[in-house]
């Protein structure tokens, strides 16, 4: 197994509006082959008391094509997040037609995989604020991240 990708992000909370992010929340744009894996490290920095991150400190919102990777989230104390991504399969997805009938049927059997090396994982990080008013969770935009395959030609 290859040494993974190690990213580290710091970012800021707001109760009301954006949180900052120290990439400019810019896409987390990675190259990975099958086998490989990222970390990214998010670090809560903020003047504001009260602040931590909650749970685990992620919840994943989309996560395409995510049987191509795992994904494993982890709390590393209240002010850091680590999420691994480790690509397994990354030259295989859904077909359109198979993800159309999974969104209008759950149950629905779909087998069809095509190339395609390209995926998006879609999460929030999850922090709270101890206030006068108890603990009140917030939810960041989404940290969108790509993973393209190298392997492929361009």
């Amino acid at each position: 197994m290859s040494t993974p990708t190690l990213l580290e992000y710091t970012v800021t909370p707001k109760a009301e509006g954006n949180w900052i992010f120290s990439n400019d929340d810019k896409p987390v744009e990675l190259k990975l082959a099958q086998g490989e894996s990222a970390v990214l490290t998010y670090k809560l920095v903020t003047d504001e008391a009260g602040w931590s991150f909650a749970e685990n400190g992620t919840f994943f919102t989309e996560a395409q094509d995510n049987f191509n990777y795992n994904l494993i989230s982890t709390l590393k104390d209240e002010f850091t997040v680590e999420v691994k991504i480790e690509a397994l399969n990354v030259a295989n997805t859904l077909s359109e037609d198979d993800i159309k009938a999974l969104s209008a049927n759950p149950d629905a059997r779909v087998v069809t995989l095509v190339e395609n090396n390209n995926s998006n994982i879609e999460f929030r990080l999850v922090a709270q604020c101890n206030s006068a008013n108890g603990v009140v969770r917030y939810f960041s935009q989404d940290p969108r991240v790509i993973i393209d395959n190298p392997d492929v030609p361009g």
